[in-house]
Order: C-alpha cells, then structure tokens, then sequence
C-alpha cells in the first residue's frame, strides 16, 4: 500500500540498488527530505524491523517528476544530510510518543 507524504508528493517506494559487487538489494525509501537546499533520500534495507542501518541519497531531479539517486562522496555533505535524516527520526518518535498519550 502506498501513501502520499503531503510536503514532498512522494509515494512511499521500494528500489533496487546494485552496491559496488554488483549485487542487487532491495531498499525502502523512508524519508525524502531538503536539507542546505539539497533534496535527499533516506534509504533501509528490506527487510528490517527497526532502522538502525541507513543509506543517505542526493536525489538528482530529472524533470517529469523523475529524480536519479546520487552517492553523496563529500564526508561533510553526507553527515549534514545524515544528521538531518536523524532529526527527522527523533522527531517522528516524539510524534508519536504525544499521539499515544493523547
């Protein structure tokens, strides 16, 4: 089932990447978010309970609302856009800790 993020107009979506092996794997994209004026995409791998392993993506927009994910090289740029990926994930915690008390 998907579902429509309202900021970003995203559905939520499943990928398959290939790692530097060559072996496909298949990834669930959590999170699509700007950061430093930078759009990214916050990627698990299927599969897991708890998100604990991630991969941060630049996302390349392509036009026709097509975008292309791009390795983040700079370490400083990857941290920036991990870091805002965690905020992302702390907040949504605190969410839903007020939700259930409500």
């Amino acid at each position: 089932m998907a579902n429509k993020n309202s900021d970003y107009e995203f559905e939520e979506t499943m990928v398959t990447l290939t790692d530097e092996d060559g072996h496909d794997k298949d990834f669930y994209i959590d999170e699509i978010y700007e950061t430093d004026g930078k759009l990214y995409a916050a990627a698990i791998p299927a599969g897991v309970e708890n998100i604990t392993e991630y991969y941060v993506f630049r996302l390349k927009d392509l036009g026709n609302d097509d975008f292309e994910m791009e390795d983040i090289t700079d370490e400083d740029e990857y941290d920036a856009a991990a870091d805002a990926y965690e905020e992302k994930l702390d907040a949504r915690m605190w969410n839903r800790i007020i939700e259930s008390e409500e």
